[in-house]
């Protein structure tokens, strides 16, 4: 069933130098042999191909070739030079693998000085019960799962002595493509081509495609696979077997052709070897390296003798050499890949933060969240955007300049569209008000850049209601004078040149009716940028979701939406102040307004009676003054009157009022609800939403809330455990590459 041989050298031991690097790859491979690509031979093909006689014939070590025992798994096989003679068995668990999965197939190791044939089966028998695999006698576990009948996990031989050479393959489960029952399955099938192709994929690997000589190699399958991993097929050897299997001339003349180069389209060749026959089982390597020298010198294969590429001593040297060549190569790359894999590792472990396993890791790890937010609420407040990466790649959450802008347009949609009707010109200098008929959108998107969707927040609905933001219709309105008149006549009283202060209340609610859903769309986009940049700064600063989620679902969106509330009820407040209250101002800028425009009709007046001409006066001796203007005489000036009735009379002051008034009132109300409902209560204030993810509701949080949001649940800890073994594995495979591991 199988052998030890005992070697003898065939070949020059490495030098110390080729020595030391592939004892350094042999280690890494056990760090990191899953995770980074080594440079490796994998021996590949299909079963009953030959592929155990040729690693019998490269290693020395006789494989059990009972069906049941055939590989089933990855099996990495190293030779070393030792001074005692060893069989060193192990078993490498797969990275995927659960951890307790991993500690149990660690356990199992097999340390032998002789091996029989008998003893031999054994070990692979309990390397598969190890590795949890199904046999025709066992096909289920203890729970009543069904077992695998391959294993990702890897089989580690160690075979040590004086006359080894050190060397290393892997060998993979060959392909079949019929099910045995009660064994394999039609996904058994899969899995191994899936598993064969994995380990010819990496261009650090050496492709060895084994295939018997009575077939043409143009026909096998593994030569296509082999060319899918390797298009130019420059680290692809084939390696022929069974030679004297192919009695046909035809098929002898192919496998020799093959051989000499003549239908070769592989970089690397083909060699041929011969593997010893079912019925001499009995015989040892030596011996059938002896056998396979006497049928090498007879014809036809006698003219493959001067090639070098007939017989397992030329295959095995220059395998070695092309290994030691590929090792000596990648040596300097691997070391980058190995410093990069673990940098990436330690981000990783670093972004999830301290292990949470009791309420003061989980409370410090919430505190260092909410720091890192206020941080970036401070820096987005401040416009301090070098602060903070984020805001190099994310302008959208540059709040304050968002909300400045925000302010800007508010402020000129209530200058240039906030008044139903258009006021009349003071004087002829008069600037031309905007028609409030050329009123843009005021919904909320129109505040937002527009590939902003807040459709995404669906939280919000309940407080970003559309229909506050429908403006009133002012089409087919009188103007602002028919208006006054209207009001006037439908409200005066007996009052002798004068009118009731309840008709500018009247006036003044009519006039600003657009105030509402502009200042309501106004406050909606703020709300809608502030809540964006939470939103945002969370999911930047909290990379855990399982913590976010429940962070953000439990303890902050009630809250969030309550500040959001109270801006939206202030504005609402301030609305109602400035337009439903009595009209009242202190500031003297009503007054000059006022002034300004009942002298404007003044001098309007004059300029209608009096003359204008020229006048010169003497400025200096020599010299006169011209002077251009309106002169009147004094029978014109004792003359001057407006003539007009005391209903328009009325009903101009009562337009002057109004437009004093509405200018003071407007401006004070787009600085109040600036300075209040957005700056105090979105942005800087106590009850900011922007201050409720704090240290302060950290530290009120109880050890029943700290577990809820902030605990490791059994995926996270499981990654954190992974991430410390690997980090291990790479920290101590980086001291190997320095040479101090």
């Amino acid at each position: 069933m199988g052998s030890i041989a005992r070697n003898t050298p065939s070949g020059e031991q490495p030098s110390p130098g080729n020595l030391s690097i592939l004892t350094k790859v042999d280690k890494l491979r056990e760090l990191i042999g899953t995770k980074v690509a080594l440079p490796q031979l994998v021996v590949v093909g299909d079963q009953s191909s030959g592929k155990s006689s040729v690693l019998e014939g490269l290693t020395g070590f006789g494989f059990p070739r009972d069906a049941e025992l055939c590989t089933r798994y990855a099996t990495q096989i190293t030779c070393r030079r030792e001074n005692e003679e060893s069989i060193d068995v192990s078993i490498i668990p797969h990275t995927d693998a659960a951890p307790s999965e991993q500690e149990r197939v660690k356990e199992f190791h097999r340390k032998l000085k002789e091996m029989s044939p008998t003893s031999l089966a054994r070990l692979f028998k309990e390397a598969n019960e190890a590795m949890g695999i199904r046999t025709s006698t066992k096909s289920t576990s203890p729970d009543g799962t069904n077992l695998p009948a391959f294993s990702e996990h890897i089989l580690k031989i160690e075979k040590l002595g004086p006359n080894e050479e050190h060397f290393t393959v892997i060998d993979v489960p060959g392909i079949f493509r019929k099910e045995t029952e009660g064994v394999t399955t039609e996904a058994d099938i899969e899995l191994v081509r899936n598993m064969v192709k994995s380990y010819m994929k990496d261009t650090r690997t050496i492709i060895l495609a084994i295939m018997p000589s009575n077939v043409d190699p143009a026909t096998q399958e593994i030569l296509k696979l082999a060319k899918k991993a390797d298009p130019s097929m420059i680290r692809t050897m084939a390696v022929l077997t069974k030679p004297d299997l192919a009695i046909e001339s035809t098929m002898q003349r192919i496998a020799i052709d093959h051989v000499v180069g003549k239908r070769s389209d592989l970089l690397l060749g083909y060699y041929i070897v011969k593997n010893r026959g079912p019925d001499e089982a009995d015989k040892t390597l030596e011996q059938g390296q002896l056998d396979e020298l006497r049928f090498f010198s007879k014809a036809p294969w006698s003219a493959l003798k001067n090639t070098g590429k007939a017989g397992i001593g030329a295959l095995k040297a220059r395998v070695r050499e092309l290994l030691v060549d590929l090792i000596k190569k990648e040596f300097p790359k691997l070391k980058q890949d190995v410093v990069g894999e673990l940098s990436m590792l330690r981000s990783q472990l670093e972004k999830m933060g301290p292990s949470r396993s009791d309420q003061h890791t989980q409370r410090s790890y919430l505190n260092d969240v909410s720091e890192a937010f206020q941080s970036l609420a401070r820096d987005a407040l401040n416009a301090y955007y070098t602060g903070d990466t984020m805001f190099e790649k994310r302008h959208d959450l540059r709040l304050i300049t968002r909300v400045v802008e925000a302010n800007e347009k508010f402020s000129n949609n209530m200058s240039k569209y906030g008044h139903m009707r258009r006021f009349a010109p003071d004087s002829k200098s008069d600037t031309k008000e905007e028609d409030p008929n050329g009123s843009a959108s005021q919904t909320f998107d129109s505040y937002l850049d527009p590939e902003f969707d807040w459709d995404s927040y669906p939280e919000l609905d309940e407080i970003l209601d559309p229909s506050y933001t429908i403006m009133p219709d002012v089409s087919g309105k009188p103007d602002i004078m028919d208006y006054i008149e209207e009001v006037y006549k439908g409200s005066r009283g007996q009052e002798l040149g004068t009118f009731g202060g309840a008709l500018v209340s009247t006036m003044f609610k009519e006039q600003s009716n657009k105030w509402k859903p502009i200042t309501l769309a106004y406050t909606s986009a703020v709300i809608l940028n502030v809540h964006h940049f939470i939103v945002e700064a969370i999911k930047e600063i909290c990379p855990d979701e399982r913590v976010r989620d429940e962070l953000w679902n439990g303890y902050l969106i009630d809250d969030l939406l309550a500040s959001y509330r109270r801006a939206m009820q202030h504005a609402k407040f301030l609305l109602e102040l400035e337009r439903e209250g009595v009209p009242l101002t202190l500031n003297h800028y009503f007054n000059d307004n006022l002034q300004k425009v009942q002298s404007g009709r003044l001098v309007a007046a004059m300029e209608k009676l009096g003359v204008e001409q020229s006048d010169q006066r003497p400025d200096e001796p020599g010299n006169a003054n011209r002077t251009e203007g309106i002169f009147f005489s004094r029978a014109q000036l004792n003359n001057l009157s407006f003539n007009m009735a005391n209903s328009d009379h009325v009903r101009e002051y009562m337009h002057d009022v109004l437009k004093s008034y509405y200018k003071v009132s407007q401006k004070r109300f787009v600085d109040v609800v600036c300075q209040q409902a957005i700056n105090y209560y979105l942005l800087q204030g106590e009850g900011s939403p922007l201050k409720i993810f704090s240290t302060q509701m950290v530290l009120n949080l109880n050890e029943d809330q700290l577990d809820m949001i902030a605990a490791e649940d059994a995926p996270v800890k499981l990654r954190r455990e992974k991430l410390g073994r690997d980090i291990k594995s790479f920290e101590d495979a980086l001291r190997v590459l320095r040479g101090s591991g």
